[in-house]
């Protein structure tokens, strides 16, 4: 029977949460899938137990941490089907809600970067979108008036049945395999973080609509694998910092790249400066910033080599 979509799953010690994903993922009825967890080398021997008990999943297994991208990337040339869902493995899916939302879109191909509602554990939005990051959307401040003056509010966007915001979580990331090749995939300059905001800028640039349905929903529990600990939280927190920057230098002009870098690293300098007297975390955050703020400017290459091949 012909596969309609294949569900690929980002697994790095997130087993308990995995096992509750892939459960929900049962209760999907009257669509055929595929379902495919790429392990991002958990290295943690959990990993055959996972195999034994879920052999209807076809298991990628990385013998390096890929990241997300690269990850994602590796898992999509397993799949042979119309559809493509990026999904993470912290999410619960609402019963029987795939098969609705796959018909509505192939009735409705305008949609083609698509996100759901998700709710969090506490059954409220967790808001899983937003501005691309520019001059106006640089720091916290700015955004609530980018948000008010592009009449993007969470309110707004929540309340809709159907939004456009400019991007959507790659928590949940619906999309039609012939278009996931047109963007040429995932962007792995990105280890982890802002790749979500990269191909949904990518899929603009192509009038590829990025659309958030919020007649259907999914439970996100956030920082599944990416708070384990506190060495993890470190790397995890720095590696947003540097997606932003990786963005900027990839979607932004030269000049005003420059200038948007240098009030990232002011405003980012600041908060941190005033949270390292009492987080040990943080300081050694700023330390691993001021290292990479330091080689990127005098070398003007904001990529790492770790993001691409790490």
């Amino acid at each position: 029977m012909k596969i309609e979509l294949s569900i690929i799953i980002v697994n790095y010690r997130s087993w308990d949460k995995l096992k509750f994903c892939l459960k929900s993922i049962l209760t999907q009825k009257q669509i055929n899938l595929k379902v495919i967890v790429v392990d991002n080398f958990s290295n943690d021997n959990k990993l055959d137990l996972f195999k034994e008990n879920f052999k209807w999943v076809e298991w990628i297994i990385s013998n390096e941490n890929l990241g997300f991208a690269k990850a994602c990337n590796l898992g999509a040339t397993f799949s042979n089907s119309k559809w493509i869902l990026f999904l993470n493995p912290d999410t619960l899916l609402v019963e029987n809600s795939l098969s609705s939302l796959v018909k509505y879109c192939d009735n409705n191909t305008e949609h083609k970067i698509i996100g759901i509602k998700q709710l969090n554990s506490k059954n409220k939005p967790s808001n899983s979108f937003g501005l691309f990051l520019d001059l106006w959307t640089s720091n916290g401040f700015f955004r609530i008036f980018s948000r008010i003056f592009k009449g993007q509010t969470y309110k707004k966007i929540n309340s809709c049945s159907i939004s456009n915001p400019d991007w959507i979580s790659g928590s949940f990331i619906l999309l039609r395999k012939n278009d996931f090749q047109e963007l040429n995939g995932w962007n792995e300059s990105y280890w982890m973080y802002f790749e979500d905001m990269d191909l949904c800028k990518r899929a603009k640039n192509l009038n590829l609509k990025v659309s958030l349905l919020n007649n259907w929903k999914c439970i996100h529990f956030h920082g599944g694998s990416s708070r384990k600990n506190k060495e993890i939280l470190i790397k995890t927190k720095t590696e947003v910092i540097k997606s932003s920057h990786i963005y900027i230098n990839t979607h932004i002009s030269c000049f005003k790249s420059i200038i948007i870098h240098f009030l990232m690293i002011f405003f980012k300098s600041i908060e941190l400066i005033i949270l390292t007297p009492f987080s040990s975390t943080k300081r050694e955050i700023f330390k691993q910033c001021i290292i990479y703020w330091k080689k990127s400017i005098l070398s003007g290459v904001w990529v790492e080599k770790r993001s691409i091949n790490y």
